[in-house]
């Protein structure tokens, strides 16, 4: 058997371990999630209504509904994915398991492309699915003049995932070196939360953007809102342009695994 087909069998075996059960139910949990807000915001008091439209400068409830599903589009798929790769490299080194592993007559690179790349493919069928359902979801309110629709519903999402693959790949050069899956967990969860901070600023200080507004644009999840007709194409064209920077980064991560010590 010559070398090429030994690592494409080798990734298929990775590819036939990497966990199923996790992304599906996520994907599930989060169109479930999308459908229960509908259920929810919808019976607010519409003075509820009206300062959420004001906080983030929304207008109609499908306006609102759609920024509450964008943070589940967000959610799902770094969540699956940080809970795959700390089980495929984290976990794996805390336990002792990494180093049998890397004992093989294969690279370390290798190895973990091997394992990173289908936790990657499936943490983006996880936010696609869920952009799905929240594109399909936001359907029966929509109405004439609205400032959103179904395609920039689905774009905005597709963008969300690209942005939570390329948060995670970015945080795999650090988790190669990790050996306690709670620290890589918590790494983990301040990562996603960072990027969510300007948008919670617009409810606490929206003062800090008077006068500010391509930065509010730039840096604030209704943005994605705001530029409904933008979204619609940007957000798939975000998930292609997103794969380079993962091979770049698994790659990267890949040579700071060699390079550490794992014994």
């Amino acid at each position: 058997m010559s070398e090429t087909a030994s690592l494409r069998d080798y990734f298929l075996l990775e590819a036939r371990h990497t966990p199923r059960r996790a992304p599906v139910a996520a994907a599930i949990l989060g169109a479930l999630g999308v459908l229960g807000t509908h259920a929810i915001l919808v019976r607010f008091p519409p003075r509820a209504i009206h300062f959420l439209e004001q906080a983030f400068d929304l207008r109609g409830i499908a306006a609102v509904l759609l920024i509450n599903d964008l943070m589940a589009a967000y959610f799902a798929p770094f969540f699956v994915g940080l809970a795959g790769l700390l089980g495929a490299v984290v976990t794996a080194r805390e336990e002792d398991q990494l180093e049998v592993l890397l004992a093989k007559p294969i690279r370390a690179r290798v190895l973990l492309a091997a394992r990173v790349w289908p936790i990657l493919g499936v943490a983006t069928a996880t936010g696609a699915a869920v952009s799905i359902a929240t594109a399909l979801s936001i359907v029966p309110y929509l109405a004439p003049g609205d400032m959103v629709s179904a395609a920039g519903a689905l774009g905005g999402g597709l963008f969300l995932t690209a942005f939570a693959l390329l948060l995670l790949v970015m945080l795999l050069p650090l988790l190669v070196r990790m050996r306690d899956a709670f620290h890589a967990l918590l790494v983990g969860s301040l990562v996603w939360l960072a990027p969510l901070m300007p948008s919670a600023v617009m409810i606490y200080r929206p003062d800090v953007y008077e006068g500010r507004a391509a930065l509010r644009s730039a840096i604030t999840l209704p943005s994605l809102v705001w530029h409904d007709a933008a979204a619609a194409w940007i957000g798939p064209l975000a998930l292609i342009l997103v794969a380079p920077l993962c091979a770049l980064f698994v790659r990267i991560a890949g040579s700071v695994l060699e390079r550490t010590d794992t014994r």
